[in-house]
């Protein structure tokens, strides 16, 4: 069932209605009960019960024919968004913002590796080059792993 309220707002949909069409929009209602018919648009307009300024934008962009339920919705859907005015960016605390720079760095060397994690591919290479033989297949992975093999000119 609808909002008492927001029959209310129905009420004075169907009056502004009425007077802006006159004979047309009342003929249009002729022998069905007025209630059934209120009943039916308070169900349909029933989502901007919250919020009647699309509603209201309806009634003054109105067309020249006078709108059934689902042209009226369509009008109130057209009705532009709230502007919302900014509020002013709070003062940061200068003690605050230097307490927090500091942990983030201290996370920062926490997080960071602590050793070389292509340590292993420098050292084949290394002993690559220095003459050991290296199977070839852990040779291309490492050097792959650094970098100096496997990229295309595109990479």
């Amino acid at each position: 069932m609808t909002n008492p309220d927001f029959m209310v707002v129905i009420d004075a949909i169907f009056d502004k209605l009425a007077v802006r069409y006159g004979h047309e929009w009342l003929r249009q209602w002729d022998g069905v009960d007025m209630a059934f018919v209120k009943a039916d648009w308070a169900e349909e307009l029933s989502g901007y019960a919250n919020n009647l300024e699309p509603l209201r934008y309806a009634l003054r962009h109105l067309p020249e024919r006078c709108p059934n339920v689902g042209q009226l919705k369509k009008i109130a859907n057209l009705c532009p968004p709230p502007v919302f005015k900014a509020l002013p960016v709070p003062k940061a605390d200068e003690a605050v913002v230097s307490a927090q720079v500091a942990k983030q760095l201290e996370l920062k060397q926490a997080l960071a590796p602590k050793a070389d994690e292509k340590g292993w591919a420098r050292a084949l290479v290394t002993r690559s080059e220095a003459g050991e033989k290296i199977p070839p297949y852990s040779l291309q992975c490492a050097r792959q792993a650094l970098g100096l093999e496997g990229r295309q000119s595109w990479q």
